[in-house]
């Protein structure tokens, strides 16, 4: 009897101690998972996690639904087309983007607008000395806008005030920027690392209003 008992008590104690690795594995491979999403820029950032107050009493959060909204009711061409220039021009009180007809020009109409403009300054391709230049400008109350130019239409991004942070996939740290995306309106977005609005290329071009 007394070596039953004995062995049913070295059988919980067993038990017992295996559980107990069991657990602290599973936590340590939590907090391993919990440090991967902290780092990981390409995930979707909480819009409510900023401390960046919205420019010029513009509530982006209700921009960027506005805008998915107008796409999924779109009949038109030019449909919602014209929502990130009407961002823009309300955020920093600008006049370069405004059109007689529609209110506010198409955003494939930025970039020569801003090529020819002397208000403008093109950085050149990104890097992080013009990353960090343009993060700058727009921590200081400027606008910055991020274009693709590998084709006329290409994605133009805004560049929203804040801190860069590493991105693996870039291999360099990012900001945050507010995304329209026409051809997957549902990809849109505010506050989130510019890694996950584009792929990282020579084509896209840093512009400063200045």
């Amino acid at each position: 009897m007394a070596k039953k008992l004995l062995i049913l008590l070295m059988t919980i104690l067993i038990v017992s101690c295996n559980d107990s690795k069991t657990q602290k594995t599973s936590d340590a491979l939590d907090e391993v998972e919990s440090n991967e999403r902290k780092d990981n820029t390409n995930n979707p950032v909480d819009e409510n996690s900023s401390n960046t107050s919205n420019l010029n009493g513009v509530d982006f959060s209700a921009e960027v639904k506005n805008f998915i909204t107008c796409k999924k009711a779109a009949t038109e061409r030019n449909d919602c087309r014209n929502s990130i220039t009407k961002i823009i021009t309300k955020t920093y009180d600008l006049t370069e983007f405004n059109d007689p007809k529609l209110g506010y020009v198409v955003y494939d109409s930025i970039r020569p607008i801003v090529e020819r403009s002397r208000e403008w300054l093109q950085l050149g391709s990104i890097n992080q000395e013009t990353i960090n230049q343009a993060l700058a400008h727009t921590n200081r109350g400027g606008l910055s806008l991020i274009i693709d130019t590998a084709n006329t239409y290409g994605h133009v991004v805004m560049i929203i005030p804040g801190e860069t942070k590493k991105s693996g996939s870039w291999a360099m740290k990012l900001p945050n920027v507010l995304s329209l995306t026409n051809y997957k309106p549902e990809k849109s977005f505010y506050n989130k690392s510019l890694s996950y609005a584009m792929q990282k290329s020579d084509d896209l071009k840093i512009f400063l209003r200045q």
